[in-house]
């Protein structure tokens, strides 16, 4: 009986392993997947303050202010989805 018992429970053991290992890798997936939209993100994000900046020293901060408004909302559409 006792024999029983400790097969018992090295399967459910093992099976809450893998179990966990399944987790443990969709996890995994997941964090690649977030850290990849953030530099996505980011790098639209940097893209568009650049050209800000060059249409600032180009043509002046008035006639670039609804360039740099829509880049505002963009980057914030941007940082909602996922």
């Amino acid at each position: 009986m006792t024999l029983l018992k400790f097969a018992l429970v090295g399967f459910i053991a093992t099976a809450g392993l893998a179990v966990h290992a399944a987790d443990a890798e969709q996890n995994l997936k997941e964090d690649a997947k977030d850290v990849a939209h953030d530099t996505k993100v980011g790098a639209k994000k940097a893209g568009r303050n650049l050209d800000d900046k060059t249409c600032e020293m180009v043509n002046g901060k008035m006639e670039c202010a609804g360039k740099k408004a829509k880049h505002k909302v963009q980057n914030a559409v941007d940082e909602v989805k996922k």
